[in-house]
């Protein structure tokens, strides 16, 4: 009985040939999945716009789907750690009791690392423009990793000993600390302590 050669190369030809083609497949999945995925945050969400416009409705506050930074003139003055602006969207504006109030989701993008690549967020927003408001420029955001590397080089954060859970929640700047101090009150520290994922700002006569 004569035993016939199993042909190794070919079948092992054959696997690398169909786990190379599954591979490519699969990139090929992935590099469109990303594609779709960054041209829908870049895109307008009309879903959210429709709802937008009925809370503004409701407000009986006027309603823009999309806007240019420079309908709200006083974003300009305040700094931002959120990349770089675009435009806004979903723009409520009007009046309420002491002063104008716009509500907006603000379209930013992010450039990663070694300019490896961009990313189009949105964050929303408001804001009350009150001549009644005489505010020291400051900010305060929840207290992350990149919150804690600025901190470690500039040491920026103004900290309040009797209100160690807001101090260690939140980073807290501005340029005039006393006129700061002055303004958190244990009102504003609870409010926060509350509301652990909000940022604020101000200056003059806005609060954001």
């Amino acid at each position: 009985m004569q035993q016939n050669d199993v042909p190794v190369v070919p079948i092992v030809l054959a696997i690398f040939a169909i786990v190379g083609f599954v591979l490519l497949i699969g990139m090929i999945g992935l590099i469109g999945y990303l594609i779709s995925r960054a041209a829908k945050r870049r895109s307008y969400d009309t879903a959210r716009g429709r709802q937008m416009e009925e809370a503004a409705a409701q407000l009986g506050l006027n309603f823009h789907a999309q806007a240019e930074l420079a309908a709200l003139p006083f974003f300009a003055g305040f700094e931002l750690f959120e990349g770089y602006p675009l435009k806004l969207e979903n723009l409520m504006t009007g009046r309420s009791v002491g002063g104008d109030v716009a509500i907006f989701d603000l379209v930013y993008r992010n450039v990663g690392a070694g300019g490896s690549g961009t990313t189009t967020s949105r964050q929303t927003m408001a804001a009350i423009v009150s001549s009644e408001l005489r505010l020291p420029t400051f900010y305060v955001r929840p207290e992350g990793a990149i919150e804690t590397a600025l901190n470690a080089v500039s040491a920026v954060d103004i900290d309040f000993e009797e209100r160690p859970d807001f101090s260690r929640k939140f980073m807290l700047y501005g340029s005039d600390e006393a006129a700061i101090r002055k303004l958190f009150d244990g009102q504003k520290f609870d409010f926060f302590e509350k509301n652990a994922a909000l940022s604020a700002a101000g200056s003059g006569n806005v609060v954001l």
